[in-house]
């Protein structure tokens, strides 16, 4: 991979982000800027000097709530405060959820309520709406309904702003309405209520209006960059990066393909987890076995590794989960011969 500017963490330097009269950087700067489709290997868990330029930590990894907020399923409430806790507990700093991943603002909430310790660093959503599960999608984009999703989320965690507020699922937004959602998040910071904006999810033209509007710092991808899927090395990540924006990478099992539910999941072949990501999660596990580790060991290692993601984005539904993802974090990335083996397997 070619990549100087990119490749170690950090935002292309000022004078080679060249945008074009519409706001939209130059094609052949950012082809310069375009990876190959193999992620380069980082050789330490090395503190994100992009992400604290920007006051969020300099942490790699941070804690998703989706799974203990029952997004994905019922969680025994109080396995869910008991993950919470042993979360901060085990020293992680940063926490990411949304109103729609069912309970888990409130578990948050509850945390920092009787939490001595620092600050952690909060993001949350706005955009999607509270629903059932994972699977049920709803949105809202109204300059007022995203307000009082916000404030709502506020209150929850007895802060008055959030760290980081992130556009959930950009793509969904109707072209015509883009402008608008991003003079209203705009409108969120003047206002003190989010310190940083960010989208999450989404990409290619779901990204339009937002990621070169200059109004957002992280982009957070979701199932494009991950052990058994490179799709988003060679357009999101460039382009990422050529808008100065910091990188999350959430779902390193990829929506547990790689850890709890590789047996359903390979057995039931569902389409919304697409089929080339399944097989190549087969061999990856065959990968992991013959290298004596489990294999979310090897998926949570594998983006660990990835210098191109600034924070990886972790998840559990219980304790025992969450020791096994840090244990992950703690081991470091994988050797150059495991890394490479598994790029081999895409």
């Amino acid at each position: 991979m070619n990549d100087p500017k990119g490749s170690a963490g950090g935002p292309p330097a000022p004078e080679d982000r060249i945008p074009n009269q519409a706001g939209i950087p130059d094609p052949e700067q950012a082809s310069r800027l375009r990876y190959a489709i193999n992620p380069t290997r980082r050789e330490t868990t090395m503190p994100s000097l992009v992400l604290e330029r920007r006051d969020l930590r300099d942490d790699g990894v941070a804690f998703g709530l989706a799974g203990i907020g029952g997004a994905w399923g019922p969680v025994d409430p109080g396995v869910a405060r008991e993950t919470m806790q042993r979360a901060m507990e085990i020293g992680i700093g940063v926490f990411d959820t949304a109103p729609s991943y069912g309970t888990a603002e409130k578990i948050l909430g509850a945390a920092l309520a009787t939490w001595r310790g620092p600050r952690p660093v909060i993001s949350t959503k706005v955009g999607r709406l509270p629903a059932s599960d994972g699977h049920e999608i709803k949105f809202d984009f109204n300059p007022d309904s995203m307000r009082a999703s916000l404030e709502r989320s506020l209150a929850i965690f007895g802060v008055p702003c959030v760290d980081l507020l992130f556009l959930h699922e950009p793509e969904y937004v109707p072209r015509e309405d883009r402008a608008r959602v991003v003079d209203t998040l705009r409108q969120f910071q003047a206002d003190g209520l989010a310190r940083r904006l960010g989208v999450a999810g989404g990409y290619g033209s779901g990204w339009d209006g937002f990621v070169e509007s200059g109004a957002f710092d992280v982009g957070m991808l979701f199932r494009r960059v991950d052990a058994c899927i490179f799709d988003g090395m060679a357009e999101d990540l460039p382009r990422l990066r050529c808008a100065e924006m910091a990188t999350y990478g959430a779902s390193p099992l990829h929506m547990g393909l790689l850890g709890s539910r590789y047996e359903e999941f390979v057995r039931e072949r569902p389409k919304w987890v697409w089929e080339q990501p399944i097989n190549r999660a087969v061999r990856l596990r065959a990968l992991a076995e013959e290298n004596n580790l489990s294999l979310a060991m090897l998926g949570h290692r594998f983006l660990f590794s990835v210098a191109e993601i600034d924070r990886a984005v972790i998840g559990a539904r219980n304790p025992a989960e969450l020791d096994d993802a840090w244990a992950a974090w703690k081991a470091g990335p994988l050797s150059e011969e495991l890394f490479a083996a598994v790029c081999a397997a895409q």
